[in-house]
């Protein structure tokens, strides 16, 4: 019996930590001053090198259009 007591109070402060856990995560994520639809980009990429092969423009044509 005191076993089963003990399990119960292990798995009861782990669910209890883990929905603390949660709940801090969600208010630092939702802290942003971005608004969703708003967000601007971050990082500074620099331009391909001129020998990179380009994708072609248009329509896909063959039988591998679904892949």
């Amino acid at each position: 019996m005191k076993r089963a007591v003990v399990a119960l109070f292990l798995i009861a402060a782990a669910a209890g930590v883990a929905i603390v856990a949660n709940l801090a995560l969600l208010s630092y994520a939702s802290s942003g001053n971005d608004p969703v639809g708003k967000l601007s980009p971050r990082a500074n990429l620099p331009a391909a090198p001129a020998d990179v092969i380009r994708p072609q423009e248009g329509p896909v044509r063959g039988s591998e259009a679904d892949d």
